[in-house]
């Protein structure tokens, strides 16, 4: 990679103690919102991460790309989102030849097994003359499965492509980077992980609660809603403890309109 995703801060230490002179990059802010790597042993940005596979901070770190070999930071974030893009439209084009290409030869195949007179079928001719075969047709149903099977391939890597590059059009919408992705993904994670952990509490409550009361009805709702899967998907909307939440929730919107409306 041309392009190095490298601190900035981490570039100018290394080619000073290199004794080479590092003229600084007018497009970057010089400011005090640094860290310090201990790995590096020097300050770097707040946006720096330390690649354990490349051993270097990088500049907003993004993520670290095994396919391209590389880090992608700040510096070549663009260029990583051309290539996925590019690589996307070049498997698109690709894929459409080869499909057009399947489609004819056995549109012109069924059309010569119908039609006993000599036609011009450039495809079937081409595709039975693979290997000099001298128009065996058995070569050219081969390659033409061949060629279907690459549209198979070529099929799946564009749902991949497409999700990865939809997915990084969603990040620079939203101001995040990949990493920065990753770990608001995983605070929402544990956060929902303990709401849940929080509510079968208290749905183990309302159990000992019903079966103390007597309320045999409240009790087979509350298991049933409590099943795994299955009662949390369809006996959702007859929960207790939910529409519970739902109730005191409204009641607690009704109470803030009702303050934001006297002090108005």
């Amino acid at each position: 990679c041309i392009t190095d995703p490298i601190d900035w801060r981490l570039q100018r230490h290394l080619k000073e103690r290199e004794g080479a002179s590092c003229d600084h990059d007018n497009n970057v802010v010089d400011d005090n919102d640094t860290k310090f790597c201990w790995v590096c042993s020097i300050d770097v940005h707040q946006l720096s991460m330390h690649c354990k596979f490349c051993n270097k901070c990088v500049g907003t770190f993004d993520h670290h790309c095994h396919w391209l070999n590389t880090c992608v930071g700040g510096k070549n974030y663009g260029y990583f989102v051309r290539t996925v893009g590019s690589t996307l439209c070049l498997v698109v084009a690709h894929g459409s030849i080869l499909a057009g290409l399947v489609i004819s030869f056995f549109v012109q195949y069924s059309n010569a097994q119908s039609d006993n007179e000599s036609s011009d079928f450039p495809v079937l001719d081409r595709s039975n003359q693979w290997f000099n075969a001298n128009g065996d047709a058995k070569i050219g149903i081969i390659v033409a499965v061949v060629n279907a099977a690459f549209v198979v391939v070529d099929c799946v890597c564009v749902a991949l492509l497409a999700q990865l590059f939809l997915f990084h059009m969603k990040l620079q919408k939203e101001g995040l980077t990949t990493y920065a992705y990753i770990v608001r993904d995983g605070q929402r994670r544990r956060a929902a992980s303990q709401q849940k952990m929080e509510f079968e509490r208290r749905r183990i409550t309302a159990l000992q609660q019903a079966e103390r009361e007597g309320k045999i009805i409240r009790k087979w709702m509350l298991k049933a809603a409590g099943c795994p899967y299955v009662g949390e998907n369809l006996c959702r909307p007859c929960d207790p403890l939910r529409m519970e939440s739902s109730t005191k929730n409204e009641d607690n919107h009704v109470e803030n309109q009702d303050v934001s409306n006297a002090d108005a």
